[in-house]
């Protein structure tokens, strides 16, 4: 059992510095964007941003806060000293929270990805003088969309296997009850 919670610990821990990395990538555009606006720096273009893709940036980031506070949520049910069992109700609440957190986020950033995909598609369909156009802004556009598809799979993934654990903790916790009831 303690390898399995080690096991645990790493994932979580994985993830944490995963989501900081991403955190801090999505942070840093914002002040590249406020100094292009205000020509103080020359290499960022600002007209690569309109005000569509400043919202979904915040919101973008505003989630992944959202996942960070999960996770450290999470991070002290598994490392909590205090505890002798993971087989506890708080726990299993705690990761049914976070289970479905990540498909709420998973459903909700693919949700962005989508607006960002219009966003970028809006300039293509201002400009009718190219060739094929309804062909490739197909094909782009479904390209894309698989992308974003194929991008929130493994946090639907992880979402699922957490809540899968979060049914564990329970079944282990009512195991653990009968048999502090027969001893």
């Amino acid at each position: 059992m303690k390898k399995s919670i080690t096991y645990l610990k790493y994932i979580v821990n994985f993830l944490l510095i995963a989501l900081a990395l991403d955190i801090l990538s999505k942070g840093l555009k914002f002040p590249l964007i406020i100094l292009a606006k205000f020509n103080l720096i020359h290499e960022y273009t600002p007209s690569d941003f309109n005000i569509l893709d400043i919202i979904l940036l915040t919101i973008n980031l505003i989630l992944l806060m959202y996942m960070g506070w999960l996770l450290l949520k999470l991070r002290k049910t598994v490392h909590n000293p205090e505890s002798k069992s993971l087989f506890s109700k708080e726990n299993k609440s705690i990761f049914k929270k976070v289970g479905k957190g990540f498909i709420y986020y998973s459903i909700a950033i693919f949700i962005i990805r989508v607006l960002e995909l219009y966003s970028e598609n809006t300039d293509i369909t201002n400009n009718p003088s190219a060739h094929d156009f309804v062909y490739s802004s197909n094909y782009s556009l479904g390209y894309h969309m698989g992308e974003a598809i194929g991008g929130r799979i493994p946090g639907l993934v992880i979402g699922i296997f957490i809540l899968i654990l979060a049914d564990l903790i329970q079944d282990g916790y009512h195991l653990k009850e009968e048999n502090d009831l027969t001893i």
